[in-house]
């Protein structure tokens, strides 16, 4: 039954890892730049990731993640009476959960603000039936880059965790 459940919580951490980072490297090399790149025309694009709840699965992966590691951890240290804790591979382990924590907090503190201010600005500019005014545009290119930086910084912290979770076992 022990070897069960940590089976299925390996396989949740890491099914749900690969889809949360994924996700992020998706964004980040991909469709944010090229809707940067379209200006006002890439606001209906980003409407359509917020109504098929993109943030939503991704901040659910991101969930399961840290839950179904951080369960995990906390396994492997009581298994041990804690022996295991001081060896190299938790510690590297260690880094990479930290560096996901991290990466969440700092997903939620500043992309998701970022990008529901975003809809609801590219909204009143559809509503409005005009192009955006230069305070809007202001508004919308501050927001995209502030919304970029935190995701590469998110990316950058996510390929931390996998290059650790990859790579903890074999130091």
């Amino acid at each position: 039954m022990n070897q069960t459940i940590t089976l299925v919580l390996r396989l949740v951490h890491i099914v749900s890892g690969v889809a949360w980072a994924g996700a992020v490297f998706l964004m980040v090399g991909f469709i944010f730049p090229s809707v940067r790149d379209a200006g006002p025309g890439g606001a209906p694009f980003m409407q359509q990731i917020q109504r098929r709840r993109l943030p939503v699965f991704m901040n659910g992966m991101a969930g399961l993640t840290m839950l179904s590691g951080l369960i995990l951890y906390g396994r492997a240290i009581a298994a041990t009476d804690g022996a295991w804790a001081r060896t190299s591979s938790a510690m590297v382990f260690g880094v990479g959960g930290l560096a996901t924590i991290l990466a969440a907090i700092i997903g939620g503190a500043f992309v998701s603000r970022s990008g529901v201010r975003l809809g609801k600005l590219g909204e009143a500019i559809h509503a409005s039936g005009r192009p955006p005014s230069p305070e809007q545009a202001a508004e919308m290119s501050a927001l995209q880059a502030k919304m970029g930086t935190a995701m590469r910084i998110v990316a950058s912290l996510l390929l931390i965790a996998v290059i650790a979770m990859a790579t903890a076992r074999y130091i």
